[in-house]
């Protein structure tokens, strides 16, 4: 039996990082070929759906519910099964891309037929197809692409043939606000070229050290090219760091671009430099070169398949931690001054120039 070919409704629950969400769009793009008759439900967090909605992955998207049984965690996460259920009817197969006891609890309450997840956190009970999870250690883990794809073939489906790296494809309306945006600034990309820098991170650790972003913005300006600062909404204090430094106003520091505008907004720029967070997934499906600045967490973990992408990271005595703050003085990242990461930038630029000339 073809379990996702006569599949007829599909659930999937989205991670809850925006960055592995977008880790997951191989998966949701080789499930469209493998259940091509099923209608797919998302649910996740609402930042998630907003992503992924216009591109065609899904047929029906629900946001989480919030807590409000007021009777404790168990109670509101079979609550949250039901209303899937009610919503979208009983799913025949579904797919758990978090490792967390609490989805699969949601999934076994919506009476999914197959309900398909890791092996972890003691939930193998509620799953039908509880798969091994490979533990290969902190120094070698397995990339969250593969992760993903891997569901897949325990239901019978084909090697997954899809681009082991983000698909994202922004819609026109993103387009055009992308370039009101820089329209708004003053700021024309085909005349002068953009390298837009980020430096946050939902981790301490993974931050970049505000003082090198506004020297590494001075640096381009010398050079003629226009610094783009992205900031997160609750990252105003990284900018403000940022704009201290370079003692002048930077482009961006003011205006926190939307997740579904972002792509859009990076394939209008000449490079990427950027923490190991959810936009260096935006830049490889913008298309543009990215580096990747490595603080804490080894990056096997997001490894993709884009030959535009270079990696700087500090392999000091103390890392990988994987420690969201830092208990001492921060080496693996003060230690990436701006001229390491502009020349490592230009090293990018070269080796990509003389490939797409080859």
């Amino acid at each position: 039996m073809d379990l996702l070919g006569d599949a007829r409704r599909i659930y999937v629950r989205l991670p809850n990082w925006v960055g592995d969400v977008l880790l997951a769009t191989p998966f949701l793009t080789a499930l469209r070929a493998a259940a091509p008759r099923a209608r797919v439900l998302l649910h996740g967090r609402k930042v998630a759906l907003s992503v992924l909605a216009g591109e065609g992955l899904h047929d029906e998207a629900l946001a989480l519910g919030k807590p409000a049984s007021g009777l404790g965690p168990a109670v509101d996460l079979l609550r949250e099964g039901r209303r899937v259920r009610r919503a979208f009817g009983r799913p025949d197969v579904a797919f758990l891309l978090p490792n967390s006891f609490s989805s699969a609890l949601v999934a076994r309450a919506t009476g999914a037929r197959e309900r398909v997840g890791y092996a972890l956190n003691a939930r193998s009970v509620l799953l039908t197809r509880p798969l091994p999870a490979r533990k290969e250690g902190r120094l070698r883990p397995t990339p969250m692409v593969d992760y993903y794809l891997a569901m897949l073939p325990a239901l019978g489906a084909p090697p997954p043939a899809v681009p082991r790296r983000p698909i994202l494809r922004p819609s026109s309306a993103a387009h055009e606000r992308a370039a009101a945006f820089f329209a708004r600034h003053g700021v024309d990309p085909r005349a002068r070229p953009v390298w837009a820098l980020n430096l946050g991170g939902s981790w301490l650790t993974k931050r970049w050290i505000p003082e090198h972003a506004g020297r590494l913005a001075n640096l381009l300006e010398a050079r003629g090219i226009t610094p783009l600062l992205l900031t997160g909404p609750d990252e105003r204090d990284l900018a403000r760091g940022a704009v201290a430094a370079a003692g002048r106003p930077l482009f961006g520091a003011d205006e926190v671009v939307p997740l579904t505008d972002l792509t859009a907004v990076l394939s209008r720029c000449a490079a990427l430099v950027t923490t190991d967070s959810g936009p260096r997934h935006f830049g490889i499906a913008a298309g543009i070169p990215v580096l990747v600045l490595i603080g804490s967490t080894h990056p096997g973990y997001t490894q993709v398949d884009y030959d535009r992408l270079a990696l700087l990271c500090e392999e000091v005595e103390c890392w990988p931690c994987h420690l969201k703050k830092c208990p001492i003085d921060f080496r693996c990242m003060t230690r990436l001054t701006p001229e390491k990461v502009l020349a490592a930038v230009d090293a990018l630029l070269v080796r990509t120039g003389r490939e797409r000339a080859a």
